[in-house]
């Protein structure tokens, strides 16, 4: 009896040793799983959710796979690179005429996009024009300016400042008045404290670590049952599924995740929203926090970096077709509550809305004297056109089509600003 206990032991030790020795050895030998949400997906959200006050960039030299299969036209794995310097590739090589920075959220980081594909990168121009994305998921104004005092304090200086934050900060405005505090310099701090406290200190505790070697093992037992799923016949004579297929990657699993159903909700007209989360009270609350916030930003962004600052409104997609969307629709209405519960508020208003949204937003920044260029409203006739899906993959994410309109319309208005700080 006892040797069978000590062979037991012996088994479950050699067990645990070589779980463990697979462990050392994946993480030394293997990058995190692309799009998992035990590898990529969960090492990408430790990177963008860090504690409050710390600047909105990643680690030096930091790079993360992720599988994006079916989420555009050609897409497949995409490597996600950050430089030495820790601004997201391309990372410019040589100091050129003008130096320009980037600061926004997913849209200006290039969320799922390949480094050659990212809009403020393609917005480079040899030794006339170098660009510097310091773009992150979830970064607003007010974040983006510790990252902006962070880089003067290392003694970065810039030319010009690109601002492009009206998607997140009126999420961040709402979040704020959430926790009952303001989305304010003097209020960011401590609200933002209780806000990481209660979303992510609370939600993300479960999910700090994970086994490489199990997450490798699932992602390519995944992979061979999307490969075979893929390349099987149906039988002749069955009959045609015209259902939904399964999600063929992580990242477009996790966007219709989010989505959540929410586009089968009944539709209703923009006056129908009645309350507290009514869309035009919370442009209305976002407008009075720019307005505040955005001359104080402005000085700053000259006195820590010498940059003059150019603001832009970030466009959105919601008036195109499903049917231009590549796997499927990932857009996530915007929705509101009415007298008769949780509606999704109709895609031509919701267009106009977003529109509106957006000229507020500048209308703040000319106030603050700032440059301001419509990005929202160039882009309009695309986004919202018939095949607006082509140019991005969910309500506001560009894909590498979309974001080399980005850059194609917003090329003059930044020659231009560079042209007056030129001639000043």
């Amino acid at each position: 009896m006892k040797q069978k206990v000590m062979a037991v032991l012996a088994v479950s030790l050699s067990l645990v040793l070589g779980v463990a020795l697979a462990e050392v050895v994946f993480r030394l030998a293997l990058p995190p799983v692309p799009g998992d949400d035990d590898g990529s997906n969960l090492e990408y959200l430790k990177a963008v959710q860090r504690s409050p006050g710390a600047p909105r960039l990643f680690p030096p030299d930091y790079s993360v796979v992720f599988d994006i299969r079916g989420l555009y036209e050609g897409a497949e794995t995409v490597a996600f690179h950050v430089g030495p310097h820790r601004f997201i590739a391309p990372e410019p090589a040589r100091k050129a005429r003008y130096q320009v920075l980037f600061l926004g959220g997913s849209v200006t980081e290039g969320m799922f996009l390949p480094d050659a594909a990212r809009w403020p990168g393609r917005l480079g121009d040899g030794d006339e024009i170098a660009t510097y994305n310091a773009g992150m998921s979830e970064a607003g104004m007010l974040s983006q300016y510790i990252t902006a005092k962070y880089l003067a304090e290392r003694g970065d200086r810039f030319d010009l400042v690109v601002l492009a934050t009206n998607h997140n900060d009126s999420a961040w405005s709402r979040r704020f008045a959430d926790v009952n505090s303001r989305y304010r310099f003097d209020q960011f701090s401590s609200g933002l404290a209780t806000i990481y406290e209660k979303d992510y200190l609370t939600g993300h505790k479960s999910r700090r670590f994970s086994f490489r070697t199990l997450a490798w093992a699932k992602y390519l037992l995944r992979v061979a049952r999307m490969t075979a799923a893929a390349s099987a016949k149906p039988p002749a004579g069955a009959a045609q599924n015209n259902s939904v297929p399964e999600p063929p990657s992580m990242a477009v699993a996790g966007l219709l995740k989010i989505q959540g159903g929410q586009q089968n909700l009944p539709k209703v007209e923009l006056d129908a929203c009645n309350g507290a989360d009514s869309p035009r009270k919370l442009t209305d609350l976002a407008f009075e926090d720019w307005k505040a916030n955005l001359s104080e930003f402005r000085s700053e962004m000259k006195r820590l970096l010498g940059a003059e600052l150019l603001v832009v409104s970030e466009p959105s997609t919601y008036g195109a077709p499903s049917s231009s969307f590549h796997f499927a629709d990932m857009r996530v209405p915007l929705t509101c509550a009415t007298s008769d519960g949780l509606r999704a508020v109709e895609a031509r208003d919701a267009v106009e809305y977003m529109k509106g949204r957006g000229r507020a937003y500048l209308e703040a920044a000319r106030l603050a004297g700032a440059m301001t260029f419509d990005l929202a409203d160039v882009m309009a006739s695309v986004a919202d056109g018939p095949q607006g899906g082509a140019y991005f993959f969910d309500s506001i994410h560009p894909t590498p089509k979309g974001a080399e309109k980005f850059a194609d319309y917003l090329r003059p208005a930044l020659e231009e600003a560079l042209a007056s700080i030129g001639k000043k």
